[in-house]
């Protein structure tokens, strides 16, 4: 009997032992009041992000120049295990698939293909509300696309000077097709003031219909941006009268810029991304650092320049979200100018 006493004994004491162990790690873990120690690592969401797929909501038709570049970014960003699930919600000038990421879950699994020079002129024609330039977090832009002015090779027109001998004697005759009555209506007018002269503006759905409007010769011009012209210009289809932009664009080495020409006309759109207001200042910078990566991958500059057309410039969030207030400020006087068109 004294025998099994003092195997009760032993076991009683060892199982006593490791509850105080126990205790100690637990212990370790807290201070004096129960509060966890802020110096122990912090195993949170953010360490672990992404754990699903991020989804991507494109405003824009598949195969134009914002359908492109998600898709680009889809094929080369690193998500570890996850993928970038990317999908086409067109209409209201690229408003719906802005408000699908802007009514998601604030966790950095929704993003949206951004324009904000496009997103500034909805909201000062009201139709896209104020609070989308201070709420939603424009998170980087790879892509500075550059505007260009195009005609058919087998015009007559075939130089901005022959524009505008042309335009001069047959005031308003000419068309210009672009897509929508926002920015590009705006980038028109612009360069009908800079030539001094009157075109009539059309406006088509996206992308892909100014193009087929030009090639079936429903217009006689087409202002879009240099990576929607380069198959066109490449085959030999399109003539380019100029590039709206201060330097050459790399791909169009042939072609003299408006300044080059004399003429003051610099536009284009930062295509970039955007992510849904209140996502967590961690998982923001954890997503454009993604998308940095991407940029600087020597495979995905050579796929932007040499199969997209893509002028490749970078800017990060904060310059991003200064350029996106920075439109609503540029934008009113050219407004009131496109007013008379």
């Amino acid at each position: 009997m004294k025998s099994m006493k003092k195997v009760f004994a032993l076991v009683l004491a060892l199982i006593m032992s490791l509850s105080l162990v126990a205790c100690g790690n637990d212990t370790a873990k807290s201070d004096s009041s129960g509060t966890p120690d802020s110096s122990k690592p912090d195993t949170s969401a953010e360490e672990t992000y992404p754990t699903k797929d991020v989804q991507m909501y494109i405003g824009y038709g598949a195969g134009g120049g914002s359908d492109l570049l998600a898709r680009a970014l889809a094929k080369y960003i690193d998500l570890g295990d996850q993928t970038m699930v990317c999908t086409n919600l067109t209409g209201g000038s690229g408003t719906i698939a802005m408000m699908e990421c802007w009514n998601a879950e604030p966790d950095g699994y929704s993003m949206n293909l951004c324009l904000p020079e496009s997103f500034a002129v909805q909201v000062l024609n009201d139709s896209m509300e104020e609070d989308v330039f201070d709420k939603l977090i424009f998170l980087a832009s790879p892509v500075y696309d550059v505007n260009s002015l195009n005609v058919l090779s087998t015009s007559d027109i075939q130089t901005t000077e022959d524009l505008i001998a042309y335009a001069t004697e047959h005031p308003g005759e000419l068309t210009i097709a672009g897509v929508g009555s926002g920015v590009n209506k705006l980038w028109a007018v612009e360069i009908m003031q800079k030539l001094g002269i009157e075109l009539q503006y059309i406006p088509y759905e996206d992308s892909n219909a100014t193009r087929a409007a030009l090639l079936g010769g429903q217009v006689d011009l087409l202002l879009c941006q240099s990576c929607e012209s380069k198959t066109y210009y490449d085959s030999g289809e399109f003539t380019i009268l100029g590039v709206c932009a201060n330097e050459k664009v790399s791909f169009f080495p042939d072609v003299d810029t408006f300044t080059e020409q004399g003429y003051d006309i610099v536009s284009g759109i930062h295509r970039g991304f955007a992510m849904t207001p209140d996502t967590p200042a961690e998982i923001v910078a954890d997503m454009e650092s993604r998308v940095k990566a991407v940029y600087d991958n020597p495979e995905f500059q050579d796929y932007m320049h040499d199969t997209l057309g893509f002028n490749t410039v970078w800017t990060g969030h904060d310059e991003y979200e200064a350029l996106a207030a920075q439109c609503l400020k540029d934008f009113p006087a050219l407004m009131e100018a496109a007013a008379n068109y």
